[in-house]
């Protein structure tokens, strides 16, 4: 019996080892790149539309592709999703605008559908912005009108400090610029206590991640979204699709680790495009006063650093304002891009 039961253990424990260093390797393995035509968000929108109005593709530079998204025809609208998500959180605002502007979107590199380097390097905002450059060039080169949702507003707040010519208006949701986020972050000790979570993230496991159910957690947003009717069950289910490969969740979590060091550690080199970069493009900032990612400070400086903004404040609202209150939003963006290309 003491044989049998060894051998049983010898077994069990050899099938462990095996499946914990096949988990390791798949958890620093490199996602699949870029794929167009295959995106079943792109599916969902389209269904949604009752036509085919949306289409994909993929955009390459310096040896790294987005995947892009777009509909409608006229000015361009760019739009940068946030933390963890994909192009599809953008798709309230996208809809609405799409009639009468060209609506691009697309999946943060290391997320989505676009490649995912293990460099960190790579997702610095600066050299992001560069494929941005790249993008807008791409798509005709003219000046558009950006906007961006928590990481993907710290990013387009700082893309238009940093290139103003190339922009008509910027639209930031949830977030300030990186270089006030630094800011807050090295002088607030209210931001520090609130951005502990931040240090987590940046030293996570993508194999501990798994292992501890990480992936359900990162689901809830869409989950909670449909139990309060913001978006039907497919909406949710192909957002929780697009977030389901826990390694680009770990390479998503780069865009942390390579522009926001911790706090003790933060020098003026983090301040990107610099520590005194102002925002003087036609700007919107749209903040849910629910919402608990950012010391409310932050607004003042903004507004002390900007020389066109309007702030629209949303009384119950949280952090997701796009789906929380999207009527509102939608009619926001509309009316600050149209006001910007009347200028």
């Amino acid at each position: 019996m003491r044989t049998r039961i060894g051998k049983i253990v010898i077994v069990l424990l050899a099938a462990l080892a095996l499946g914990t260093a096949s988990l390791l390797v798949w958890s620093v393995s490199t996602p699949s790149g870029c794929v167009a035509g295959e995106d079943p968000a792109v599916a969902l929108a389209n269904e949604r539309a009752g036509e085919e109005v949306y289409s994909d593709w993929c955009h390459e530079h310096d040896g790294n592709r987005l995947h892009v998204v777009e509909a409608g025809e006229g000015e361009t609208v760019l739009f940068i999703h946030g933390f963890p998500t994909i192009w599809y959180a953008m798709i309230r605002p996208m809809d609405h605008l799409r009639g009468d502007y060209r609506v691009v979107a697309i999946d943060g590199l290391g997320t989505g559908l676009s490649d995912a380097p293990d460099d960190v390097s790579q997702y610095k905002l600066a050299a992001m912005a560069e494929h941005l450059d790249a993008l807008i060039d791409e798509l005709g080169g003219e000046k558009v009108h950006l906007v961006g949702h928590d990481w993907g507003a710290a990013f387009a707040g700082a893309y238009a400090q940093s290139r103003p010519e190339r922009l008509k208006s910027v639209t930031i949701m949830s977030a300030p610029p990186q270089n006030i986020a630094v800011q807050m972050l090295r002088n607030s000790e209210r931001q520090r206590e609130i951005s502990e979570y931040v240090e987590r993230l940046k030293s996570s496991s993508v194999a501990l991640a798994w292992l501890t159910g990480a992936g359900g957690r990162i689901a809830a947003g869409p989950q909670n979204h449909y139990s309060a009717g913001r978006m039907s069950l497919s909406e949710a289910n192909v957002l929780k699709q697009g977030t389901s490969d826990l390694r680009r969740i770990g390479r998503h979590i780069n865009w942390y680790r390579a522009n926001l060091p911790a706090p003790d550690a933060i020098t003026n080199a983090d301040f990107w495009p610099s520590r005194e970069a102002n925002l003087t493009v036609p700007a919107l900032l749209i903040w849910g006063e629910e919402d608990t990612v950012f010391d409310l400070a932050f607004i003042e400086l903004l507004e002390r650093s900007s020389t066109d903004l309007e702030v629209l404040r949303l009384e119950g609202i949280g952090h997701a304002p796009q789906w929380e209150a999207s009527a509102t939003v939608n009619e926001a963006i509309a009316d600050r891009v149209e006001t910007a290309s009347e200028e």
